[in-house]
C-alpha cells in the first residue's frame, strides 16, 4: 500500500472513531430525545465508516457511492462534523476535527490525490475486496456496458 493511500486510511479510522465518540456523547449528555436520536445515527455513521476500511459490501457501493470519492466523502465529514456540534465542548472539538478532515478530503479532490484502496475497491459479494481496480473496474470508472439498460428484450 502506498504511503499515501496508508494516510487516507489511518485518517479515515481516526475520524470514525471521533464520529462514533461524537455520537456517544450526543446520546448520552445532552439528555433530550432529538440529541438521543441524533445520537444514534451519528454512531451507525461512525459504525459504517469504521467498517468501510475493512469490508466494501456491493449494497454500500451500489447505494451509498458518494462515500468512495474524495469530494462526497469530504462533504459527508462534514455534515457529519456539523451534526455533532453542540454546547459541551468535548462535541464542539469532535466536530470541528472531523469538519477539518471532510474540508481536508473536499482540497485532496481538487488537487487530484489518490484515495485509500477502501475508498476505490472494486465491492464483491466476498465482503473482503480490498484490491483496487480489478479488470479496469472500479466503483469511479464502471464499464459502460453494465450501466446501460438492454433494449432488444421485450418483455409482454
Amino acid at each position: 500500500m502506498a504511503k499515501g493511500a496508508s494516510l487516507f486510511r489511518c485518517l479515515n479510522l481516526i475520524v470514525s472513531i471521533l464520529i462514533i465518540l461524537g455520537g456517544v456523547i450526543l446520546f448520552v449528555r445532552l439528555g433530550s430525545w432529538n440529541s438521543g436520536i441524533l445520537g444514534v445515527f451519528v454512531v451507525g455513521f461512525g459504525l459504517l465508516t469504521f467498517a468501510l476500511e475493512f469490508t466494501i459490501p456491493e449494497s454500500i457501493v451500489y447505494n451509498l457511492g458518494f462515500l468512495f470519492s474524495m469530494l462526497g466523502r469530504g462533504i459527508f465529514y462534514v455534515c457529519i462534523g456539523l451534526l455533532c456540534l453542540s454546547w459541551k465542548w468535548f462535541n464542539i472539538v469532535v466536530g470541528c476535527l472531523i469538519m477539518a478532515a471532510g474540508l481536508f478530503y473536499i482540497v485532496m479532490h481538487f488537487v487530484g490525490a489518490t484515495p485509500s484502496p477502501s475508498m476505490s475497491a472494486v465491492p464483491s459479494s466476498s465482503g473482503s475486496n480490498l484490491n483496487a481496480n480489478q479488470e479496469g473496474n472500479s466503483y469511479t470508472n464502471p464499464k459502460v456496458e453494465n450501466l446501460q439498460p438492454n433494449m432488444s428484450e421485450s418483455h409482454h
